[in-house]
């Protein structure tokens, strides 16, 4: 028996091949956390009834994860794939600025080429002025002239040459006069060519090959079809950034916070719905496992008699002995457990590029203002400014640029300030609060530095001057020597009562808060004796 199959019959059996559909999905939304964002792209096309393969531009695509595709208007046919370097013809998919952008070039074009070409036109009248000219000039000169019989056709001859020669010469001077505006002109053109090209490279469109996520649709009648498709972008990031302006007259510090975006990729992002998250999906997410914890038992290698002897050389008991067990040390680090914050930004936002700046609002706050005097180190005061976080929520780690008194001072780095939390923060030095210290042991005429084998006394003096007009508040912060040995006794003795001792619970470390005159100093004396062992070495300095 013989089998045929019509081609008819073959091609009604075989499915429809789906026609492929570039379709612009602009990020619309996102969530941006510390090193990741969800981003959120839609788009829309109108499509004719019928099976087709829809290629989602996504110029993120290589730092994309863990897409989902939402798909209304059609019905989804297999699952989302990625394609690279899709071709497609330029400007295909514009948007309407991008579309007039391209106009403006094409505009610019036509306006030098017609510059252009008045230009050339010019030229050619300076040639043919130039040519005329020659010409006259060729005849007037040498051998080449032939004379006329009679002085009247001579005269007619040279009068006929001249007005031609003034005429040629004055179309040469008119003609090149009448260039230099053209010239101008072509400049213009072309600086507004290269401006137009460069506007339509700010918008940043798409070349002649996307990459995108491509899945197939079927649709039962033509219509419009839309797609949403949600994915975890890398290397999205966003930070704060604050500036801190304080008032020294008045102690009002004010702290204005601005977000730092860093997008994922060279792209435009047009009026986008964000949300700034201080939670870090990438985090670790489940405790360490715990294992058994065994205790077992070992015998301890038998020692000799040499290996006790030999306790402090090279192989004997402190290297065979067990090292001892040391506890880490813990620096201590802040910890939000639990805490999450979001941010919901108030305004569309538009992006161009890799990232943007955005302001966020200002925060104000009280301050309590104190001079600062450390006179063993420095040689002026700092203004330091003590507020409480009173905003209701933390201020999160982030660069800052601080201020006093509208005048720039320097930059830093805010470490975790809870809600409730105080914080200390200097705003500069106070130039007109000079400090002085001196060692009074060694000065010309003293009997220096009093030494014995076990004994060493020494003199200080320390203090602030006020050089302003007006009275200033100083707290001088000085560490007298203590002594934690049995063996070594420290004896100070103070000219001035100290205000606060042991600040802070560091122990030696006191303060004496003074209000000073216009002009006036403040003077500390200190004496120190110290006396040890004579078979031991003393390890301070005043």
């Amino acid at each position: 028996m013989r089998l045929s199959i019509s081609l008819f019959a073959l091609l009604a059996a075989m499915p429809a091949l789906a026609d492929e559909v570039a379709i612009r999905a602009d990020v619309s939304a996102g969530t941006i956390y510390a090193n990741s964002a969800e981003l959120t792209r839609t788009g829309s096309v109108s499509l004719p009834a019928g099976r087709h393969r829809l290629l989602i531009a996504m110029p993120d695509l290589d730092i994309a994860d863990r897409p989902q595709l939402r798909v209304e208007g059609a019905e989804i046919v297999g699952g989302l794939t990625t394609v690279s370097g899709y071709p497609i013809e330029e400007g295909a998919l514009d948007r309407p600025d991008e579309t007039a952008a391209r106009e403006a070039i094409g505009a610019a074009q036509d306006a030098l080429e017609a510059a252009e070409d008045a230009l050339d036109a010019s030229r050619a009248q300076v040639r043919a002025a130039e040519t005329q000219l020659a010409y006259l000039q060729g005849l007037t000169s040498g051998d080449s002239m032939s004379f006329p019989d009679t002085a009247e056709a001579l005269t007619q001859i040279l009068g006929a040459l001249g007005a031609e020669t003034e005429r040629a010469a004055t179309a040469l001077r008119e003609a090149t006069a009448a260039q230099q505006p053209l010239i101008e002109a072509v400049e213009d053109a072309r600086a507004e060519l290269a401006r137009a090209e460069a506007a339509l490279r700010r918008l940043m469109p798409f070349g002649t090959a996307i990459n995108a996520a491509a899945v197939e649709v079927e649709m039962a009648e033509a219509g419009e079809v839309t797609v949403e498709l949600d994915y975890l972008a890398r290397n999205a990031s966003w930070r704060p950034i604050y500036r801190m302006d304080l008032d020294s007259e008045t102690g009002a510090l004010d702290v204005a916070r601005i977000i730092r975006l860093d997008t994922p990729g060279r792209e435009r992002w047009i009026d986008v719905s964000l949300d700034f998250s201080t939670s870090d999906p990438q985090r670790q997410r489940e405790p360490v496992p715990v294992g058994p914890d065994v205790a077992r038992l070992w015998e301890p290698r038998p020692q000799s008699r040499e290996a006790y002897a030999a306790e402090d050389s090279v192989g004997g008991l402190a290297t065979l002995a067990p090292a001892p067990m040391v506890e880490p040390v813990v620096m201590a680090e802040a910890v939000m457990n639990g805490l999450s914050l979001t941010y919901d930004y108030q305004r569309p936002v538009t992006v161009t590029g890799t990232g943007a700046e955005l302001p966020f609002d200002t925060l104000e706050f009280e301050a309590d203002l104190t001079n600062i005097a450390v006179p063993r180190r420095q040689e002026t005061a700092y203004l330091v400014a003590e507020f409480e976080n009173d905003a209701g929520e933390p201020l999160i780690p982030g660069d800052v640029q601080y201020y006093r008194d509208g005048a720039l001072i320097g930059d830093g780095y805010l470490e975790l300030l809870a809600a409730g939390d105080e914080a200390e923060i200097a705003f500069g030095a106070v130039d007109h609060i000079a400090l002085d210290w001196q060692d009074l042991s060694r000065d010309a005429g003293d009997r220096g530095v009093f030494v014995q084998s076990n004994v060493e006394n020494r003199r200080v003096r320390f203090g602030a001057t006020n050089l302003s007009d007006a009275p200033e508040t100083v707290r001088i912060v000085y560490a007298t020597p203590f002594s934690e040995i049995e063996d070594l006794e420290v004896e100070v003795s103070l000219s001035e009562e100290p205000t606060e001792r042991d600040i802070d619970d560091l122990r030696g470390v006191h303060a004496w808060e003074v209000t000073l005159a216009p002009g006036e100093s403040y003077e500390v004396e200190m004496t120190v004796e110290m006396s040890w062992p004579t078979d031991m070495n003393l390890d301070w300095q005043p």
